[in-house]
């Protein structure tokens, strides 16, 4: 396979042109702001399969977007219905809700469906965690993209999960997909002109494939307990919800389970329970490692220190084509428009 050109560009440039596309789209200073960030964030962090080699995604969510709607908000229960709204801005504003509630309860389970993309839980569950709760964010991916363990064809959706622990520094955030590796990798592998491993998919006659070109669904991670899991957490983000999932279900009509755990709730005190997780973590990365290179870390720990690293650099690189991509779609946009 031929490998791609890569090219390197300034953060802010990146931020600017993407923030300028949003806008195009009718998005506000504000949303695209929010927007912006979350994809900015996954590069930062790793999870490239997130970044902005996927921004089409947030981009085309604007085609026919609604505005969500409040069903119901009491005490220990908050119901969205989306409306085709963008998933970033209704997770966000769903928690801020559920927070602010009078006679609120320790604990609060948040319903969300027919949003798009929320682009990855665990910057949701992240947002949460920053305001002092355990928050845990299940998300329907909207379409079948991985083989059920045993079967041949696409069934499920990659459907995520992610963990947020407040009073932890770098914040403990879990954040993965049910499938071996995310449907973004094997795009960017694509862009790279690189072969994957045979256990991230399969091909259209359910082979397992090296080749990101023939790759039809991905496979989903640790063989039955991963598939187990996939099952599970569709059921959470999609009937419970009230969102279609399976073959009705739809990428711009997904469905998102958050929960919200005050650390106090079982009796702690927010210092006693900061002091036993602290506590904890300390532990596990005083393990010693069985490569002395790479220390013990827990989840969010090393994504922290390497986004704090290309923050200070002041640049990202991506495969030629994604930079490229952003400022085509600027470019039509900028044509489309009533005084382009």
């Amino acid at each position: 396979m031929t490998h791609s050109v890569r090219t390197t560009i300034r953060i802010d440039e990146l931020k600017e042109l993407a923030t300028r596309i949003l806008k195009l789209k009718g998005a506000t200073e504000r949303e695209a702001e929010v927007i912006v960030g979350d994809y900015l964030d996954a590069d930062l962090r790793g999870r490239t399969s997130h970044g902005f080699v996927s921004f089409g995604v947030a981009v085309s969510a604007f085609d026919n977007r609604g505005k969500y709607r409040v069903r119901r908000a009491e005490g220990a229960l908050v119901s969205i219905e989306g409306n085709g709204d963008s998933g970033h801005l209704a997770a966000r504003e769903a928690i801020d809700l559920a927070l602010s509630l009078e006679n609120r309860s320790p604990v609060q389970a948040i319903g969300i469906n027919g949003v798009t993309r929320i682009n990855s839980p665990g910057v949701i569950a992240r947002y949460g965690a920053e305001k002092g709760v355990v928050t845990l964010v299940w998300e329907y991916g909207g379409k079948n993209f991985m083989i059920p363990h045993g079967g041949k064809r696409a069934a499920l959706s990659t459907n995520p999960i992610g963990i947020g622990i407040p009073h932890t520094d770098p914040l403990f955030v879990v954040d993965i997909a049910s499938s071996e590796r995310a449907i973004g990798f094997v795009e960017l592998a694509k862009l790279d002109g690189e072969s994957i491993p045979e256990s991230w998919g399969v091909d259209e006659s359910g082979q397992a494939t090296t080749d990101p070109r023939r790759v039809a669904a991905v496979k989903p991670f640790g063989g039955y307990k991963g598939y187990a899991l996939a099952l599970a957490f569709e059921i959470l983000s999609g009937p419970l919800v009230g969102a279609a999932v399976g073959s009705k279900g739809s990428l711009g009509e997904r469905g998102v389970l958050i929960l919200l755990i005050d650390p106090t709730a079982f009796g702690q005190t927010v210092d006693s329970f900061r002091d036993q997780v602290i506590g904890l973590l300390r532990e596990v990365g005083e393990v010693e490692p069985a490569d002395p290179a790479r220390p013990v870390v827990y989840p969010g720990q090393a994504s922290s220190r390497r986004a704090e690293e290309l923050l200070r650099s002041g640049t990202l690189t991506y495969p030629e084509s994604v930079i490229d991509n952003l400022r085509r779609l600027e470019r039509e946009l900028l044509a489309q428009a009533p005084n382009g």
